[in-house]
This record gives C-alpha cells, sequence and structure tokens, in this order.
C-alpha cells in the first residue's frame, strides 16, 4: 500500500524528502530507537512541539498527532504524504492554534481539550472535566472542595488510576513528585496503624467517604473525610508552590 516509502527507504525518508520540496527547516529526528522502525513511524520536533506519524494497517492512511508543551491537542488522516508534510510544516513552523490548524486542514481533529489549552485555560477545564466525569465519581467530594481552594485550584489536576495528583506543569511529564496526592479509601493499600491518632472509630465506620491523602503514593500523610484531606493536602504543600506553568517537568 505504500510504494512511495518503500522506494526510498521508510517513511522517514519519505517525509525528509517532502520537507525538502518545501524548503522547510524540518527533518524527522534521528535517534537509535527511531531508526530500528523507519517504515512505520516518524517523529519531528520543533521548541516545545512535536508531532508523531503512524502509518495505518488496513488501508493506506498517515496518521500523525499534534503536541504541544506536553499535551497531545490533536490528530490527524491523510492519504496524501504530500498533505501529511504540509500540515506538519503549518503546525510545526507556525504560532497556530489546533483551530486554525484544522480550519486550514480539515482533516485535522482537535481533541476536546485542545481549545481550553489553546486559550490558557486548561487548569480550570481540567478540575471541572475530572469534576463532571461520572467515572470519577468517588474522588467528587475533595473535588468539590479543591476546586474553591485559592492554592489547590490553581495546579494543574490529574489523576492515575483512582489517585488525584497535582502538578507544576500542564504538560506530560508532570512536575508533581514533591505534592501530595489524594486516594479514596476504597482504592488505597494503606491500612492504617494504631499510631494514627486521626483514624478514628467512626472513620472506620465511613470508610466508603474518606480519603488517604499520600506523598509518591507511598508517604502516609494523612486520612479523613473531603474537609480534613484538604487541610491536610495544604499542611504538606511547599512554600514555593505557584499556579501551573505551561510546559513539562523537562522544559
Amino acid at each position: 500500500m505504500y510504494p512511495e516509502l518503500e522506494k526510498v527507504g521508510g517513511l522517514q525518508s519519505a517525509i525528509d524528502l517532502e520537507f525538502e520540496k518545501l524548503n522547510s527547516i524540518l527533518r524527522v529526528a534521528n535517534g537509535t530507537e527511531l531508526e530500528n522502525i523507519p517504515l512505520t513511524y516518524a517523529r519531528i520536533e520543533n521548541g516545545q512541539k512535536f508531532s508523531q506519524v503512524y502509518i495505518g494497517a488496513e488501508e493506506k492512511l498517515y496518521l500523525p498527532d499534534f503536541w504541544r508543551d506536553g499535551v497531545c491537542l490533536a490528530h490527524g488522516q491523510t492519504k496524501s504524504i504530500t498533505e501529511l508534510v504540509q500540515m506538519l510544516d503549518f503546525w510545526l513552523c507556525n504560532d497556530i492554534t489546533t483551530k486554525e490548524l484544522n480550519n486550514k486542514f480539515s482533516f485535522v481533529t482537535p481533541n476536546n481539550e485542545a481549545n481550553a489549552f489553546d486559550e490558557n485555560k486548561e487548569v480550570e477545564y481540567t478540575w471541572n472535566y475530572i469534576l463532571q466525569d461520572n467515572s470519577r465519581a468517588e474522588i467528587h467530594d475533595f473535588i468539590k472542595l479543591a476546586i474553591k481552594d485559592e492554592v489547590l485550584s490553581k495546579l494543574f489536576p490529574f489523576t492515575s488510576l483512582y489517585t488525584l495528583c497535582f502538578s507544576r506543569c500542564t504538560g506530560y511529564p508532570y512536575d508533581s513528585d514533591d505534592l501530595p496526592n489524594v486516594t479514596p479509601k476504597q482504592f488505597e493499600n494503606f491500612a492504617p496503624t494504631k499510631n494514627q491518632s486521626s483514624f478514628t472509630q467512626q472513620d472506620t465506620e465511613k470508610l466508603e467517604r474518606q480519603f488517604v491523602v499520600t506523598k509518591n503514593k507511598d508517604e502516609y500523610l494523612g486520612i479523613g473525610n473531603a474537609e480534613t484531606a484538604l487541610k491536610i493536602v495544604k499542611e504538606n504543600l511547599p512554600d514555593n508552590v505557584e499556579p501551573a506553568r505551561k510546559g513539562t517537568a523537562v522544559h
């Protein structure tokens, strides 16, 4: 299905040839791991943006994604490698929104959160998204309080399985290692000991409504209802916590 790739030795070479035709500054990223799969995968980077390109297995399709500041904002598909490279060059070499990308290339589909990230509203959007997600209902009592807190609501929330975590940045990898996290008790492996005086008989009878607060998911900080958990989280925040920034823990 991809004679143009086989002719030049794979996807990466084919994309680079198209970049040359456009007089683009872009080239496929090099690296030992990438060179092992030249026919079916390519990664192209420019500053805080990058795109990955895959190919369809059952029909001829080039399948790019579009990342900025550690967040995947859109996906696309096209049968033409020329169109593929044109949209990659437009995305990676211009300061544009995903909406502008979609307007120029209709076969690009922005993800649900793309508009919020384009408008610098990603923190607020993500808090509300988790609050409205019925699959995360067990954490909603805590979210309803945290979303109103002046400090905590400015951090970027994300979930890891059933655990609610916080980050100093809005992209992956997250900057969260020294920040507390919160897990509904029914999903937590921590067993309170006799030394944990905050864990009372009343708490035992209300485990379904309790939240365990930890750091790095292994350092126990406390347990309690939503109000108590919020207090524990705030007591264990570092002094230098500021609103989450765009980017990743690396950049």
